[in-house]
């Protein structure tokens, strides 16, 4: 069986190792995971195994127990494709910087100009940065460039540039600072490319960049 287990409280120091010792006491494993703070809070989200011996409603029950501790939870069962089998739309090329003055819309307009782009974006943060009035506003998106884009499985250019020229003009609309990046990674084989993205700073001489 396989899950989709969804975990949030107010961050304080241990939170992780409560959470995942229950799930290594049953001998869960962890298939894959995403786990982020906001302000006071932090929330994790992660796919799960459970083995053949384990009764899933006992681990359901046992699950549920984390809200006594002060924990949001909602566990969804998840079918052996949507597991173990990674969607290469969740797979980040570029990265959509935006800095600005705060103001109301922002995180709208970009994420339509994106869909218009048929851009899917797989990662976003946002910050307030400063206490002046109004506050100075970054924002992160990490998106994937659709297949229609692409030849021989790299983005073509134009779709790229059009997109660059799209963020700049909607930025200069909006008066914040817009940008795309590339997004730099590396490629680990193991029978299977594994992608990770990783900063340039920390690229290795015996990793292959794309």
């Amino acid at each position: 069986m396989f899950y989709l287990l969804s975990i949030q409280g107010q961050n304080r120091t241990g939170m992780v190792a409560e959470v995942t010792a229950l799930l290594f006491d049953k001998q869960v494993n962890i298939l894959d995971s995403s786990m982020t703070t906001l302000r006071s809070e932090f929330a994790m989200m992660l796919v799960i195994a459970l083995p053949e011996s384990l009764d899933s409603e006992s681990f359901q029950s046992e699950v549920r127990g984390l809200e006594t501790q002060g924990f949001c939870v909602v566990l969804r069962p998840l079918s052996e494709a949507e597991a173990c089998h990674s969607s290469a739309e969740a797979v980040s090329d570029y990265s959509l910087s935006v800095v600005g003055r705060d103001r109301t819309g922002l995180v709208y307009h970009f994420s339509k100009l994106l869909a218009d782009h048929g851009a899917n974006i797989t990662d976003l943060n946002t910050r307030l940065m400063d206490a002046s009035e109004p506050p100075l506003y970054a924002m992160i998106m990490e998106v994937h460039l659709p297949e229609a884009s692409r030849a021989n499985g790299a983005v073509d250019d134009f779709a790229v540039d059009d997109l660059k020229q799209s963020v700049l003009q909607l930025g200069a609309e909006l008066g914040v600072d817009a940008h795309v990046h590339y997004i730099e990674s590396v490629e680990i084989w193991d029978g299977h490319p594994v992608r990770f993205k990783i900063a340039p700073s920390v690229l290795a001489a015996n990793f292959s960049t794309r």
